[in-house]
């Protein structure tokens, strides 16, 4: 980004809908340069316009510009960006920063008219929960003897393995520890009360003859394993009077082999033979070839309508009281389609999304996409999606130098910084802040594994979690240091000893959860690049309320100059909340000491 001159524009703040639906927008620049003419280039029926800027006040050392511009008649969205015009150069601010020129369509500021994003994602802070390996109830579910007793729709018993034992790669899905719902019920005294958590998202819940349940068997039927309906109901009830939201697990792609549906397709018959997708040979479609997982076939009217279309489709029915839910992740929806494979995906999400919000407006859609999820992500969709590609990815590469697949992907900071603006770019500001940003999950090790154990840079990971846009997601144990490698290691029984817990990652945690839901620049405020370079990545979260500036450094400690014309006064000082620390900018200048492998966040004194 050039030194010499710095835009910032917030589309939730800086953007207002006026009565006859035309947009009244403002920008804030600032420029060692004489700016000598603004502008707003937006695109109507896919043409280009240009309306020049009108000079608002200033303040500080910045200067804030407005204009109106009608929305786009042709479609949902309307595309802009800014252009600056300094004697012979010209300065374009996008949705991804300022840049000398004019980027793709992809980049620019996105309005969608009519975009609904349930806000209330925005003040939470998400625990992802694995079922059968949080912890055994203490109460109202079974005994812990009973869990050894039959599941009414499995063949053999299942013996419980020791809560204290490290799950056995052999066993895989078949290994239960006995984790069950009653047991989240009796968690959320720590999760709520002394961690401060407020949402939670569950693995499935529904029957299923493994351990995970991505293999459903049943989808109304609450896995007795897990306490049953009961259960749920008692989860649900409790969560309610903390005022905690609540996720669920959907597995809307395929089901298990031992579904009735599926059962009845391969006896023969024909109205459940058209939930699968057969050959002429007889072979069924299956989820990535796995044949214990067949693909549901949504060219058939019928799968629609079981799942989400119908008046007691399955989406509908979970999301209804007594369990009124607050939303449901989508397990491997961007392989959902016609046929064997994701043909009209996009048709079929846009009814889902059509049904649910129908059935509860505020439900949270939220997508699992383990790579780039764009195109989900544009308001027809979903409200968010697991943000691996946006956050999770990056800052792996950043801090263990490794990709998704666990090989070689070392970036510096600059390429850490542009990653990230490249993802927000993409989508829509308000979906943007309802992405779930994590760590890791139970489809990837442990962060701080993958870190070799360094709990200066896990630290590190988790300030970023917690101060950067979107929701934040501690997986199960994060929060303690749990360690593990990849599945089924990264899904350890919780250690209920405190005595194996770290408790100074604890405690960080603790801090930055309280700071996150009492902050609103963290929760919905703009976001403002500051400078990246090889080990140090600066932003800022920006608010009417006010503004935090956060400094991450993965190396030797070092030191970072800022430009504050768009944050503050010139002189303004600003206070590390952790250390107390004080810095003073010189003029527009921040100067601040970065410690080794450290996250500074800051708040103007």
């Amino acid at each position: 980004m050039p030194t010499d001159f710095i835009a910032h524009h917030h589309p939730l703040t800086d953007v207002e809908i006026l009565k006859d639906g035309r947009l009244c927008i403002s920008v804030h620049a600032a420029s060692d340069e004489t700016i000598d003419s603004a502008w707003i280039r937006y695109e109507l029926d896919n043409e280009e316009y240009l309306t020049a800027l009108e000079p608002a006040e200033t303040t500080a050392g910045a200067r804030r510009w407005r204009v109106e511009i009608p929305t786009n008649p042709g479609a949902a969205t309307t595309y802009y960006l800014f252009k600056f015009i300094c004697a012979e150069r010209q300065f374009c601010l996008d949705a991804g920063g300022v840049h000398p020129r004019i980027r793709s369509r992809s980049f620019h500021f996105k309005h969608v008219q009519g975009l609904q994003t349930p806000q209330w994602v925005w003040n939470q802070v998400f625990y992802q929960i694995f079922p059968d390996r949080f912890r055994i109830g203490d109460s109202f579910s079974s005994s812990i003897a009973k869990k050894h007793k039959e599941h009414k729709n499995h063949e053999e018993q299942t013996p419980l393995s020791d809560w204290n034992a490290i799950p056995d790669p052999s066993r895989g899905s078949s290994e239960f520890f006995g984790g069950d719902l009653n047991g989240v019920a009796d968690a959320l005294p720590y999760l709520h009360d002394e961690l401060g958590i407020n949402a939670i998202y569950l693995n499935p819940i529904f029957a299923s003859h493994s351990n995970h349940r991505y293999d459903t068997d049943d989808y109304l039927q609450v896995e007795p394993r897990l306490g049953g309906e009961p259960a749920l109901r008692r989860l649900r009830k409790e969560t309610q009077a903390r005022d905690m939201r609540l996720i669920l697990d959907a597995v809307v792609n395929h089901t298990s082999v031992h579904h009735p549906w599926f059962q009845q397709a391969q006896a023969g018959d024909a109205r459940y033979r058209a939930f699968y997708h057969f050959d002429s040979e007889g072979r069924y479609a299956a989820w990535k070839g796995i044949d214990s997982l067949p693909k549901l076939n949504y060219a058939n009217p019928d799968v629609a309508a079981s799942m989400y279309s119908g008046d007691n489709a399955i989406l509908r029915h979970w999301l209804r009281p007594p369990y009124a839910i607050d939303g449901w992740r989508l397990d491997a929806v961007h392989m959902l389609g016609e046929g064997p494979s994701a043909h009209n995906n996009a048709t079929h999400m846009r009814g889902m999304r059509d049904s649910v919000k129908q059935e509860a407006p505020q439900a949270y859609l939220l997508g699992e996409h383990f790579f780039e999820a764009t195109e989900w992500l544009q308001g027809d969709q979903e409200d968010g999606a697991m943000n691996y590609y946006g956050f999770a990815h990056p800052l792996r590469a950043w801090l263990a130098g490794l990709d998704i697949s666990g090989q070689p992907g070392a970036i510096d900071g600059r390429e850490f910084a542009a990653w990230l603006a490249e993802t927000r770019a993409a989508i829509p500001c308000s979906i943007q802040l309802s992405q779930l940003n994590l760590l890791d999950t139970h489809d990837t090790p442990r962060f701080l594994t993958l870190l070799q154990g360094d709990r200066d840079l896990y630290k590190l990971a988790l300030g970023l979690l917690f101060t950067y846009s979107g929701a934040p997601c501690l997986y199960y144990g994060d929060e303690i240091g749990l360690p593990g490698g990849a599945d089924p290691d990264c899904r350890r029984p919780f250690p209920w000893d405190r005595e194996r817990w770290d408790t100074d990652i604890l405690n960080w945690c603790k801090t930055l959860i309280a700071l996150r839901k009492n902050t609103p620049a963290l929760s919905r405020g703009g976001h403002l690049d500051l400078g990246a370079d090889r080990d140090s990545y600066c932003f800022a979260r920006t608010a009417q309320e006010g503004s935090m500036i956060i400094a991450a450094n993965r190396g030797d400690a070092s030191r970072a100059s800022l430009d504050t014309r768009l944050l503050g006064a010139p002189g303004s000082c600003w206070r590390d909340l952790f250390s107390g620390n004080l810095f003073t900018a010189d003029g527009y200048t921040l100067t601040l000491s970065l410690p080794s492998k450290s996250v500074r966040i800051l708040l103007q004194d």
